[in-house]
């Protein structure tokens, strides 16, 4: 169903398949909704996602996309904590983080009449607001990077995606740059945290 709980409340580990047909992706992105009793998959299609109001975050392969900005008709929105935040600590909201929307389209300016697409350093993909989560040594190799979502309804969740292969494979790619088993497999944690303060 495209994703299963590997882990319970308060703090959930979510493993998603973002595989979406394959590494030249052939289906749709798979939307979510961040709920109290874990992530609730959307039965959306891509189309369909950009009027909804009804998901948070969206997975295909390596592109992880908020529900805003070009992106879709909401206002949620996300931030990079700073460098070597401890996921496990962090249990509110930190001060003066930098939120993004989705902008991985740059608007046409007079007199274009086309937008530019907003590049990932990798050169594989977009740049999305919390694209940072990756990069590209040769395999996806994770960053570790916890960032805060910011849900429509004001509620805070903390999150870092753990791996995209196997968590063998994924210590395998960060330590050596090799190519993992399973990939889009995703595996993030995450959790509701207090509000700034």
């Amino acid at each position: 169903d495209g994703v299963v709980a590997e882990g319970a409340a308060p703090d959930f580990i979510s493993r998603i398949d973002a595989r979406a047909g394959g590494s030249n992706p052939t289906r749709s992105f798979l939307y979510f909704r961040f709920t109290d009793s874990g992530l609730e998959k959307k039965m959306l299609s891509d189309e369909d996602a950009f009027t909804s109001l009804d998901w948070d975050i969206a997975w295909r392969r390596y592109v992880l996309r908020l529900n805003s900005g070009v992106s879709g008709p909401s206002c949620v929105d996300g931030a990079r904590t700073a460098p070597n935040t401890d996921y496990t600590t962090l249990s509110r909201v930190p001060d003066n983080l930098l939120w993004r929307t989705e902008a991985y389209f740059t608007p046409p300016t007079p007199p274009a009449t086309t937008c530019t697409s907003v590049e990932h350093p990798s050169g594989l993909s977009l740049s999305t607001a919390l694209s940072s989560w990756w990069e590209y040594p040769g395999c996806v190799k994770t960053t570790g990077n916890v960032y805060v979502v910011r849900t429509r309804e004001g509620r805070y969740v903390k999150l870092e995606v753990t791996s995209y292969y196997t968590p063998a494979a994924q210590v395998t790619c960060n330590t050596t740059g090799a190519m993992g088993a399973e990939a889009a497999i995703v595996r993030m944690r995450w959790s509701f945290i207090a509000p700034p303060p």
